[in-house]
């Protein structure tokens, strides 16, 4: 069985498969490869073995997700998929399509996929001695995930009303950051954590075996372990990402009601505690910021209020947070909070949640921002319309826009401005 390996890229809707690197018997120059020379086969099975049956929008019925794939690039690589000159690897560059997502589902339930692949040589591959032909690659060697270098899960040690939460997390280098001129520049060995709270399709659910890395690819969370934003934090900022048992929303009643209570606050309040104290030598107390999506928004707000103080700052995006009352403003303006939302969202109305909120906390005196989007596009450059304009998508996805780092004006469409400076969302977190 000839092997293959995969190359993951977390990307604005979801993880998905960018490279195939097929494993040759023999050593190959740029020269020798061709995109046409090979043929990819990709069928999704569901986490039990079952085929993925999926019904596509306007389709009568639902079928077994498979199919071809086409090879946008190929050329010789290392064993990760890394270009070379010449190697006896050879990485097919393959689009974002639906056949290459590794998870599957929607904003209220996913779950990690199986894309079980085929490569099929179609034409001679030459090397320095006998043309190589007719290979078949069909077992998988390894997955790469470049953009999790320095992620890690564990589990809560101290349960708190019998819930112990799983996480991930993202340790930071404190080594000196290098800079194109010059000497290395010192990273602050005291650094920030940003805690960051999934959506409700990211929670644990009924998927078993897995594990937390879903709370962290579902929706590229992973970009806050990235610069430009770990450079807005001096080059080093722990991430922090509990995973939910259920839902965030869940007050032991109701799994997604509007009471905005949660039975979850004081566990991972004190996961945040735990997690500290393990790293105390390297987390600065006073800088720990916390965000979240949808779900995890509402969270979000939830510990703000519950906890008020503790937070250097609150990113919440598209939250869900009903009927505010006078205690819960008081509570909430003494945290900087900086909303993100958008006009038309789907599941979560504005007029009945961030709007009447950010007024209340402005008129409170609070530092509170929000930026307000028309709609969700793309503003990335890199997904299109059939006619070429930006790529829209359901307004309720406004967190593409905040991991993108793309909020930077308050209600009123000015700047929002720290010492001067018109900042973006994440900048103001570290800066506040």
């Amino acid at each position: 069985m000839s092997t293959y390996a995969t190359v993951v890229t977390l990307g604005d809707f979801g993880p998905w498969i960018s490279k195939i690197v097929v494993d040759l018997p023999c050593e190959v120059r740029a020269s020798e490869v061709a995109a046409d020379a090979f043929n990819v086969y990709c069928a999704r099975f569901e986490p039990t073995g079952e085929p993925l049956m999926r019904k596509e929008r306007g389709a009568d019925h639902a079928v077994h997700t498979a199919g071809y794939v086409p090879v946008l690039a190929a050329y010789p690589c290392d064993e990760k998929g890394g270009r070379a000159s010449a190697g006896s690897h050879v990485a097919l560059e393959v689009p974002e399509v639906r056949l290459t997502k590794r998870v599957e589902g929607g904003v209220m339930g996913s779950r990690y996929v199986e894309n079980r692949i085929r490569v099929t040589q179609l034409a001679p591959v030459c090397g320095d001695g006998d043309p190589v032909c007719g290979l078949v690659f069909d077992g998988l060697r390894e997955e790469y995930t470049p953009q999790l270098a320095g992620w890690k899960n564990a589990q809560q040690k101290t349960p708190v009303d019998g819930i112990s939460l799983e996480y991930g997390y993202f340790e930071p280098s404190f080594e000196p950051r290098p800079v194109p001129f010059g000497e290395p520049v010192p990273v602050p060995q005291k650094a920030a954590l940003l805690v960051y709270l999934h959506g409700a399709g990211e929670g644990r659910g009924e998927t078993t075996g897995e594990g937390p890395a879903r709370a962290y690819t579902g929706n590229r969370v992973t970009a806050l372990s990235q610069n430009p934003i770990q450079g807005y934090f001096g080059g080093a900022a722990w991430v922090l990402v509990p995973q939910s048992p259920t839902f965030w929303m869940d007050n032991g009643k109701e799994q997604m009601g509007r009471s905005n209570e949660s039975i979850y606050a004081p566990v991972l309040k004190a996961l945040i505690d735990e997690f500290v104290a393990e790293h105390a030598d390297h987390v600065d107390p006073d800088r720990i910021i916390v965000g979240g999506l949808s779900n995890g928004g509402f969270m979000t707000l939830r510990l703000v209020r519950d906890y008020p103080g503790f937070f250097a700052a609150a990113a919440p995006c598209c939250a869900p947070w009903y009927n505010a009352t006078e205690e819960d403003v008081e509570l909430l303006a003494k945290t900087p909070v900086w909303f993100t939302h958008s006009k038309g969202d789907e599941l979560v109305a504005v007029d009945e949640t961030v709007l009447p909120l950010y007024a209340a906390l402005k008129a409170a005196g609070a530092d509170v921002h929000c930026t307000y989007f028309d709609h969700v596009e793309d503003l990335t450059g890199v997904y299109r319309e059939p006619d070429g304009r930006p790529l829209r998508t359901f307004n309720h996805g406004v967190w593409i826009h905040q991991f993108n780092d793309f909020c930077r004006t308050d209600m009123d469409g000015t700047n929002v401005v720290v010492g001067g400076e018109p900042v973006g969302l994440w900048e103001w977190c570290a800066r506040v």
